[in-house]
């Protein structure tokens, strides 16, 4: 049997294949426009293209002509020129290869002679309408520009949804062209309708009373739509703990007065137990390390529990942290607290005269034990309509506090056993009990996210402690911090922090013996769990974790404040340079305030930002450059 070629034909297709395969190559070249009207003549004429295997031929040239022609006018009419003049030139490069050249001169373009603009309607008042209407990218006298006219069409009707109105429609919107005489009449009249409220909300699930997921709303039956509230509300059942897949539909009634939207939420129960072990590292505590346990849900009632082991390399410092939240049945989100807390840490027992930072004696060393429990409510109040969330807390805390330290050295030579005064003793060895009563408050309103997180963030503390109910010591704290966050433009960040706190706390003078004589130090009736320190990562950078304060021990008060200016270079990476002062102390009237500033490096992570600084305390004089350094989430 023949095979079905024979030589001739084999040949004949070798030739002809690369014929029938490469079609003529195509080079579009555009002149006499800048962008954006450049990339758009551009899209429009090369969207012609020679067919599979096609050469161009006279015939097709012409065509092409035409056709480009034509696609350009259609590019020019979206800003405003209706009236160009074209010119295409085909000019063969090289085999199978010709440039398509396109000429272009605009003409006058068509100029806007009347726009009406108009709302109409009860959300005609809305803030974002109004900035809308002032912020309209077209004027009468500019050059039309359509695409812009759609976008803001556009962005109108996004508002208005977002807003609830969703019957908003325009009643009126033209637009009239003379090309003749080349100006545009426009035309466009906004009617945002009737305002949608929040209807009934329905929770499908059947592992917790309805009544304490409905005090997560941030909303009521009846108030108006608001799709921001709705964000958070879906993020707030996340943060419950409770559940793992959450789906919010909503269920429009448009046509009655006024508009209704019914909410079904689906949740699907997350598993009552996880398990989540971190590890970090930072110049001040060195090596991290936590394991936290949570029982996401106890009873139908809602109440959780959580058990956290905490360590850190730096004092050999370790905690537990065991606390317990039962939900109350109310309208606003309120829960019973309770808590239980052990710390423990090794540490040197450094002392100075005056706040000396260069001549700080190792006096003695030990360890220092905390105890607390602590019994609460929490109630969360909506600001601003629930856009804003303030967490306030009524509680009372016992506390006991143990010291127990070793003189070092030559000053366990210098101080005899037998000769150790009633006041260093308590310096060395005490245990005292108390009870505090008292408030904190916590408000914060964070936005974005890596580099382009703003916001601030407040937190407040009140509290006493008296011997008339039982404690060892009175004393009375009062402590509020800020922090704020905000964008200027694209680039550049502004980050501003302080802190005070003030002691009502007696204070009382001990003489430790040195080789140069008698070292008069102030130690204040505090716990140590009270006591301010600054200086570190975060507080005032140049100065190592925790060494300001007027003689090393932990003081009644504090001040400190930052300024710090970032400016993002590529990406998820910044540069920053800041300033910094602030000090912990006994005496109001010599606070004593340390100054530090640098400059550092920020790379936004999955896991947070990484913060690289490089500081100089200009109260150090023999080690005045120090590097701080924080990966991973603060632990202890």
């Amino acid at each position: 049997m023949r095979p079905w070629y024979t030589p001739q034909l084999l040949t004949a297709c070798l030739v002809l294949f690369p014929t029938l395969l490469f079609a003529d190559q195509l080079e579009y070249v555009v002149s006499g426009v800048d962008e954006p009207m450049l990339t758009n003549v551009l899209n429009h004429v090369s969207a012609y293209r020679v067919g599979s295997g096609a050469k161009l031929s006279r015939r097709l040239q012409r065509q092409l002509i035409e056709d480009a022609k034509t696609a350009t006018l259609k590019a020019m009419r979206p800003y405003g020129y209706f009236n160009p003049v074209v010119s295409v030139q085909i000019d063969s490069v090289e085999a199978g290869k010709w440039r398509v050249g396109v000429e272009v001169r605009t003409g006058p373009p068509v100029l806007i002679q009347e726009l009406q603009l108009e709302l109409k309607g009860p959300g005609r008042d809305l803030q974002t309408l109004k900035d809308w209407f002032a912020a309209f990218p077209l004027a009468e006298g500019q050059v039309l520009d359509q695409q812009a006219w759609d976008t803001a069409k556009l962005d109108v009707m996004a508002l208005l949804e977002e807003a609830g109105f969703f019957n908003a429609e325009f009643s009126r919107h033209s637009m009239r062209v003379d090309t003749v005489a080349n100006t545009a009449r426009l035309q466009l009249v906004v009617e945002t309708g009737l305002q949608a409220v929040m209807g009934k909300v329905t929770f499908k699930q059947d592992i917790l009373d309805d009544k304490t997921l409905a005090s997560l709303q941030r909303f009521q039956q009846g108030d108006p739509y608001n799709i921001w509230l709705l964000g958070k509300f879906r993020l707030d059942l996340w943060r419950s703990g409770y559940f793992e897949d959450i789906e919010v539909v909503e269920r429009r009634e448009l046509s009655i007065d006024p508009p209704r939207v019914d909410l079904v939420v689906n949740l699907t129960p997350r598993k009552e137990n996880t398990y989540q072990s971190t590890v970090g590292f930072g110049t001040d505590t060195l090596v991290r390390l936590q394991f936290v346990w949570s029982r996401h849900l106890l009873s139908p009632r809602g109440d959780k529990f959580d058990l956290g082991l905490g360590w850190q390399q730096r004092n050999n410092e370790y905690a537990l942290q065991a606390n317990y939240r039962l939900p109350r049945k109310t309208d606003t989100p309120q829960f019973w607290i309770g808590s239980f807390g052990v710390g423990s840490k090794q540490q040197e027992m450094r002392v100075s005269a005056s706040g000396d930072l260069e001549n700080r004696f190792t006096i003695a060393r030990g360890r220092v034990d905390d105890y607390t429990v602590r019994f609460g409510k929490t109630r969360v109040r909506n600001l601003k309509g629930g856009i804003e969330q303030l967490f306030e807390t009524t509680f009372l805390q016992l506390l006991n506090d143990q010291q127990d330290y070793t003189l070092t050295g030559n000053f366990e030579s210098q101080t005899p056993f037998g000769s150790i005064s009633d006041s260093q003793t308590r310096l060395l060895n005490s245990n005292s009990q108390s009870l505090a009563i008292g408030m904190d408050w916590d408000w914060p309103v964070i936005r974005g996210s890596g580099f382009h997180t703003e916001g601030h963030h407040e937190r407040a503390r009140i509290f006493t402690s008296n011997q008339v109910w039982g404690s060892d010591v009175d004393y009375s704290q009062v402590y509020l911090s800020s922090r704020w966050n905000w964008l200027a433009g694209d680039r550049w960040k502004f980050l501003l922090r302080a802190e005070a706190g003030y002691s009502d706390a007696d204070t009382d003078t001990v003489n430790i013996p040195t080789e140069q004589g008698e070292l008069s130090i102030s130690v204040t009736d505090l716990p140590n769990l009270y006591r301010f320190k600054a200086g570190g990562n975060n507080s005032v950078r140049g100065y190592s974790f925790e060494l300001l304060d007027t003689n090393g021990l932990g003081s009644n008060n504090i001040l400190t404040a930052s300024a710090e200016l970032e400016f993002r270079i590529h990406d998820d990476w910044s540069v920053a340079a800041f300033f910094d002062i602030g000090n912990a102390f006994n005496d109001w009237s010599n606070p004593d305030l340390k100054l530090g500033s640098g400059f550092g490096l920020r790379w936004y992570s999955v896991i947070g930002a990484l913060r690289l600084d490089v500081a100089r305390g200009w109260d150090l004089q023999g080690e005045p450059w120090r590097i701080h350094l924080t990966i991973g989430t603060p632990l202890l």
